[in-house]
């Protein structure tokens, strides 16, 4: 939909000039319903250049897909009933549970310092904990 400059500008108009009639009628000064007349033209303006540019239909705009159709991973468990290879989950069951708090928290979007601190435990242990895994899936 096109942005009509001259019908909003008609709206507009009546709009202020309604407006004026009412400051009037309170006794307002004529140099302030000037100046007021002169900011609401300068801030129609503005609006009229931002809309004039904006393209509500935009291809993007019917590409989105709602966020609600993701499963938010929030434990362990949730991290493993997500996983839908019998082998990998079987692993997965016999690593020990810092790992899997690892890959949970890695997941979440945890920086490995963030990690060491929450798990109480050294960013080195974090790194070989992880390439073990990495290890021992890509012989898997």
């Amino acid at each position: 939909m096109v942005y009509n400059h001259a019908k909003e500008r008609v709206k507009w108009e009546k709009w202020k000039e309604q407006e004026e009639e009412l400051l009037q009628s309170l006794n307002v000064d004529e140099n302030i319903i000037v100046e007021l007349r002169k900011y609401d033209w300068n801030a129609f303006k503005l609006e009229r250049k931002i809309k004039e540019r904006q393209n509500v239909t935009s291809d993007t705009f019917f590409y989105s897909f709602p966020y609600y159709d993701k499963k938010e991973i929030r434990s362990v468990e949730d991290l493993l009933n997500e996983i839908e290879d019998e082998s990998l989950l079987h692993y997965l069951y016999q690593t020990d549970q810092t790992t899997l708090t690892i890959i949970l928290l890695k997941i979440l979007g945890y920086s490995t310092k963030d990690i060491s601190e929450i798990l109480k435990i050294k960013p080195s242990t974090i790194y070989s904990k992880i390439h073990r895994l990495k290890n021992n899936l890509k012989k898997m």
